[in-house]
């Protein structure tokens, strides 16, 4: 097993016990594998491999996301609610740079009630501003503070939005933004 190097914005002993613990049980072998949660269901996706630059993929893209970054925000916040789960979360971003080297570029703290922040910041920032290298994957995401739910964002040759948790919380989720998009 390799050995990872936590870049600066791990910085406290509560991100370094996530951070090792997204390399032990999420990304285990560099990219997301989807074992450890009981389920996951995915939320979006759009295949981006179909057009010759990333601009045009997103003008051109025929399948926009009915759902806005305040109502998957809004979901996760109404599934913790309706299932009794704890609604404290973190967010992380990981970048598999040249889709051979894996890094875990950030962690760090989100609230599902925000009050002075858009919905989804930092996420969608991570996924614009630290991009993996050479063409790489890049995520991002929330994990629950209990480890017992997570959304993530998957970036490279296609987007994709997944809810990871009980079949219970992936189906409140999706029946929300279906509800709401």
């Amino acid at each position: 097993m390799r050995t990872v190097k936590l870049a600066r914005a791990i910085d406290n002993e509560e991100s370094r016990q996530l951070a090792e613990w997204l390399e032990k049980y999420i990304f285990p072998n560099d990219f997301l594998e989807d074992k450890y949660f009981e389920s996951y269901t995915v939320l979006y996706l759009a295949d981006l491999k179909r057009y010759f630059t990333l601009f045009q993929s997103i003008v051109h893209n025929p399948k926009p996301a009915t759902f806005s970054p305040e109502d998957v925000n809004d979901a996760l916040l109404k599934a913790c609610n309706i299932l009794n789960v704890n609604e404290g979360c973190r967010y992380f971003n990981v970048n598999v740079h040249d889709n051979i080297a894996r890094t875990i570029d950030s962690i760090g703290k989100y609230s599902l009630k925000r009050h002075d922040t858009p919905a989804l910041f930092p996420l969608y920032y991570l996924l614009t501003e630290n991009r993996a290298k050479e063409g790489g994957t890049s995520y991002t995401g929330l994990i629950g503070k209990n480890k017992d739910w997570m959304i993530t964002i998957e970036f490279e040759n296609e987007i994709v939005f997944k809810v990871h948790g009980s079949k219970k919380f992936c189906d409140v989720v999706k029946q929300f933004l279906l509800e709401h998009g």
